[in-house]
Parts: C-alpha cells; structure tokens; sequence
C-alpha cells in the first residue's frame, strides 16, 4: 500500500508540474483542492519553526518577524551555486512583482557558505525581498529546521502561520497565489 501512495504522489506532482492538475484546480477556484495535493508533503498542516539567521547587512532577523504576521509568506531555501535555482528564480521574482502589493511576501533563505557569492546573486538574479543566511552551506539551521534536502524548495506559509504548501515551483506557484489573491 505504501508503494501505491508513493506512486499515486508521484503521478499527482507529474500532472501538477505539467499543468494539468494545475489548470483544471484553477479553473474551477478551489484552494480546499490545491491543499488536498499537498498534505502528504513535510510539514503541511504544521505550524511553521521559527529560526534566526542574519541578513546580508548582518542584522539578525526572526521568521517570526514575517511570518504569521497576517500575511501570505513563501520560504524560498536557495543558494547562488544552485543551477536550478537560477532558472526557477525568474518564475519566483515574477510571483513577487505580481502579488506583493497584495501582501504577499518571500524570505529568502540560502544555503550559501560565501558571503559575497550570496550578495552578488541577490542582486543579479533580480531578488527585491528579504533574504537571511547563516552561511553554514549544508549545515544551515534551516536545513536542519525544514528538513530540507535539496534545493531549491519553499514552504508558503498562511497568514496564521500555517504552513499550507511545500514545492511550489513554475505554474504551481503561480496557481497558488492567482487562487489566494483573486
């Protein structure tokens, strides 16, 4: 049985970045039936941990400080090494150009070990929102925290400070967020 459901998972994350299951959940505006997709993913459901790590001035900030807060908040787990996290940070920066002025928020949180690597992809990758790093690579609180095992990979998190999906990328975000601000 627990084959079936892994495959059943399998078959479900197929259709949703393919934008079948995408498509069809939007057409019919149900945020109940993108949560459903979700719910066998880590830690949907839970409240999100918080964590403190410093910004690329060195300012220590919580997660807490954002998230809960009453907004809609994505974790992005990112590093500047990270090849395919350069070619999903346009479909990232464009979800943030598009909702931010609805509320919506980002925190980034890299898995860099050299500072100025970090700075220099914030600003060339076109990254406008908070970005925290303890530069520790691998060995990141957050890795250890979310569990995070390869990246890129995100959390959104509800205003409440639910997490409510994990994975989000390309349309699937971008399915997300048109059925949260519409």
């Amino acid at each position: 049985m627990r084959h079936f459901h892994k495959a059943l998972v399998v078959l479900l994350s197929f259709l949703v970045l393919s934008g079948s299951l995408s498509a069809q959940t939007h057409q019919q505006g149900n945020l109940g039936e993108l949560k459903q997709q979700q719910e066998d993913r880590p830690l949907v459901g839970m409240k999100f941990r918080n964590l403190r790590m410093a910004d690329p001035q060195g300012i220590e900030h919580r997660l807490s400080d954002y998230a809960g807060q009453g907004r809609w908040v994505l974790v992005d787990f990112w590093a500047s090494w990270c090849g395919p996290c350069k070619r999903e940070m346009p479909n990232v920066t464009a979800a943030y150009k598009k909702y931010h002025v609805q509320g919506f928020e980002i925190i980034g949180l890299s898995f860099d070990a050299d500072a100025a690597d970090w700075k220099e992809a914030i600003e060339t990758w076109d990254m406008p929102w908070v970005h925290l790093s303890d530069l520790k690579y691998w060995q990141s609180k957050a890795a250890l925290v979310y569990g995070v095992h390869a990246i890129p990979d995100n959390i959104l998190i509800d205003p409440e400070g639910i997490i409510v999906a994990r994975g989000l990328r390309g349309l699937e975000l971008e399915t997300w967020l048109a059925e949260i601000y519409k």
